[in-house]
């Protein structure tokens, strides 16, 4: 069996080399290697303790042991950072040992002779400064704080702009601790008491969610994951960013739906519960891999009036012709809120990015609306807090679209979400506690 060092290697190098999800390859390693639990916390911490701290701990390699990791081959760099990671921020694992299994994989991973002595060389120095390394003292505000929590600095630039020193420091710092898992319970086969009763009974604490009453805070995320009430469809695994936006839908018993980008179909299953298993949910996705896993969680969920379809949001109008009471449009996006689970995508993501998937985002939401029935709802998602693929978006509809008018239903917890100053709501992880998503509802005009 190998040990959690190694399989944290193999899941970075795979992350930065084939641009690979890290949370798909740790669920997968896990399941797989059979560790014990300490092994399987030690590789967790491992592999997303690198990625939310990928910049700093090159920027100290550049400083303390003057080598630029990027010169390096992408795998070594991977050990290095594991290495790194150990004598910077986890105390508990001593200095001797923290090199000594870093030269170790070194020397067994099929690389240059000169790896192992490399490693050796700049983890020594890290372990000679280990209570003294350097901190970012930069006067740019904007370089200093990206490299302060480990984020790009065009990032960090366009939150200055917005939200100001003190907040943007907020939001760096809430992504660089992990999300809790939120599980929400389906009502189509049990009670939140149940459920909370359950957990409790095997030493899982939860707490009820401020935005959602049928929404559990868990911190033992790993552990919870496997346990019966997901497989058996008790609950799933959502965050309350995406189940708001299920909420501000709204949908109702009878009603047929459309979820234009259903993806793995976690909202989808979600309206299911809210209407009883009364009416109809066209789940419409371009991937084959994600209707697939919309089938199967639906099936274990038994939300058995989504009907998954294979088509593009853009000609929304050929696939559901007779027209829908509700449209959800869960776009595509940066998902530049979600840097606390998916850490790798802040350095993935370019400025760039935003204009071409805003682009993106405007022409799947023109397609679905033209769906919206006179009197229905349409609402649109995105898991960001970027402008582009919000209020830019927003903003497009209202001139291409003007016979729809933004609105918030009664019920919806106005008061717990940020509101925008030209409609919709915004969520943030330091506010609310939950991802970073945009939501906007807008109401057809009858004919």
């Amino acid at each position: 069996m190998r040990g959690a060092r190694a399989l944290a290697v193999d899941i970075l190098t795979r992350v930065e080399r084939d641009r690979a999800y890290a949370s798909l390859l740790l669920d997968a390693t896990l399941a797989r290697e059979g560790l014990q639990a300490n092994e399987a916390a030690l590789l967790t911490e491992l592999a997303y303790g690198v990625l939310r701290w990928r910049g700093t701990l090159d920027w100290l390699f550049k400083t303390v042991g003057g080598r630029c990791l990027a010169d390096l081959p992408v795998r070594l760099r991977q050990i290095l950072r594991v290495g790194a990671y150990q004598l910077r921020f986890l105390n508990r694992i001593p200095a001797y040992a923290a090199v000594s299994e870093a030269v170790a994989l070194a020397k067994g991973a099929g690389g240059h002779q000169g790896w192992a002595s490399l490693t050796n060389a700049l983890l020594r120095r890290f372990a000679d400064r280990r209570d003294t390394l350097p901190a970012p003292e930069m006067e740019d505000v904007a370089e200093r704080l990206a490299l302060t929590f480990s984020h790009p600095a065009w990032l960090v630039r366009r939150w200055l702009n917005r939200l100001g020193e003190a907040e943007a420091t907020a939001l760096l710092e809430a992504n660089q601790h992990p999300a809790p898992t939120v599980l929400l319970v389906n009502r189509l086969r049990t009670e939140p008491a149940t459920v909370a009763a359950r957990l409790a009974a095997a030493g899982v604490a939860s707490e009820v969610s401020p935005l959602l009453p049928e929404a559990l805070r868990v911190r033992e995320g790993g552990r919870v994951r496997h346990d019966p009430l997901v497989s058996e469809g008790h609950v799933q695994v959502m965050d309350e960013g995406g189940a708001l936006a299920v909420a501000l839908l709204d949908p109702q018993r009878g009603e047929t739906i459309l979820d234009a980008c259903a993806g793995g179909g976690n909202k989808a299953a979600r309206m299911a519960a809210l209407m009883g298993n009364a009416g109809r949910i066209v789940a419409l996705d371009v991937s084959d891999r994600a209707r697939r896993r919309l089938r199967e969680l639906c099936a274990r969920l038994g939300a058995a009036i989504v009907e998954p379809r294979a088509g593009d949001a853009r000609e929304a109008s050929r696939h559901l012709p007779e027209g829908a009471d509700r449209v959800l449009v869960d776009a595509p996006c940066t998902g530049l809120g979600t840097l606390r689970r998916h850490p790798e995508i802040r350095w993935r993501v370019l400025e760039a990015d935003l204009a071409r998937l805003g682009a993106l985002q405007r022409a799947l939401l023109r397609g679905a609306a033209e769906v919206v029935r006179p009197g229905g709802c349409l609402v649109y998602a995105v898991c960001s807090t970027e402008p582009e693929e919000g209020e830019g978006v927003a903003e497009a509809l209202g001139r291409d679209v003007p016979a729809f008018r933004e609105e918030a239903p009664a019920g919806f917890p106005v008061a717990s979400c940020t509101r925008l100053p030209h409609g919709g709501f915004r969520t943030f992880p330091h506010r609310q506690g939950c991802d970073g998503f945009t939501f906007i509802r807008w109401r057809r005009e009858s004919a």
